[in-house]
């Protein structure tokens, strides 16, 4: 087993003097991989190593074998689907042109996201970690999952598979470094009064959102207190603004409470 794992980190030793050491890449549909995949690249970074992070399609394709660590966080969406911004690597992968041989140089980690109520569990994860073995990839260790049915929700094997994540990278459980990240937002203060903002709330939409009326608002799940999940059902009303709509679409909701409330 000494000599495995002798093999497996062989060649992360020059790790802190690669460019690009790691190259982590998330699959995400609604934010969650994306989030996690954002906050391993401060812990690798926090550990001495280098490393970038992308979307899957963002990152160039044909650069896959030369990446020495590859470590994917993917979600799996609706039933079974693969998340929009990995669907194309997906389909890259399947070709039958990829030798056996075409990530012979690559070590990898895979971990998913997903419902265990639904029968697809985390297949985009399951299908990404048996195709980099595949396509001869080596596999650092196996495939991390997160529910969102645990009581921790996906956290919970996140924080389990990570202290394996860092023995097959032999680098420290404690991170050398605690950097405060890079914020994500700039703030800005405005003089104002409770009663007369500088902006007003109708006014404060995100970028590419759309304001829509809530039609409908039907909870689905036990009003019982053995029950502590909030499931609902929800109707919009699209017509006459920019928002479309097609089965199997997610949307993401900035919700605002009626100011009478």
């Amino acid at each position: 087993l000494q000599g495995q794992y002798h093999k497996l980190v062989e060649g992360l030793t020059d790790a802190k003097d690669s460019g690009s050491s790691v190259t982590i890449l998330y699959g995400s549909e609604t934010g969650n991989a994306e989030e996690q995949a954002k906050n391993l690249l401060q812990d690798i970074r926090a550990r001495g190593l280098k490393g970038t992070v992308s979307a899957m399609d963002d990152f160039e394709f044909d650069d896959l074998p030369s990446q020495k660590v590859l470590i994917l966080v993917v979600s799996t969406c609706g039933l079974g689907e693969y998340p929009q911004n990995c669907k194309r690597t997906w389909m890259k992968m399947q070709s039958n042109d990829l030798p056996m041989t075409w990530l012979s140089g690559v070590k990898f980690a895979v971990f998913g996201l997903g419902d265990s109520t639904y029968a697809q569990f985390c297949v985009a994860a399951a299908g990404y970690d048996v195709r980099l073995g595949e396509l001869g990839g080596q596999r650092l260790l196996q495939r991390g999952v997160g529910d969102d049915r645990d009581e921790d929700r996906y956290f919970t094997g996140w924080e389990a598979w990570l202290p394996e994540l860092w023995t097959a990278l032999g680098v420290p459980a404690v991170p050398l470094t605690r950097e405060v990240p890079t914020p994500s937002y700039k703030v800005t203060v405005s003089p104002g009064k409770a009663d007369s903002p500088p902006v007003a709330d109708d006014d404060i939409i995100p970028p590419g959102a759309a304001r829509l009326t809530l039609l409908t608002n039907q909870l689905l799940t036990p009003e019982t207190k053995d029950y502590d999940r909030d499931i609902r059902h929800y109707e919009f009303e699209v017509k006459g603004t920019s928002v479309s709509y097609k089965t199997g679409d997610s949307l993401a909701v900035w919700p605002r409470n009626d100011a009478q409330l």
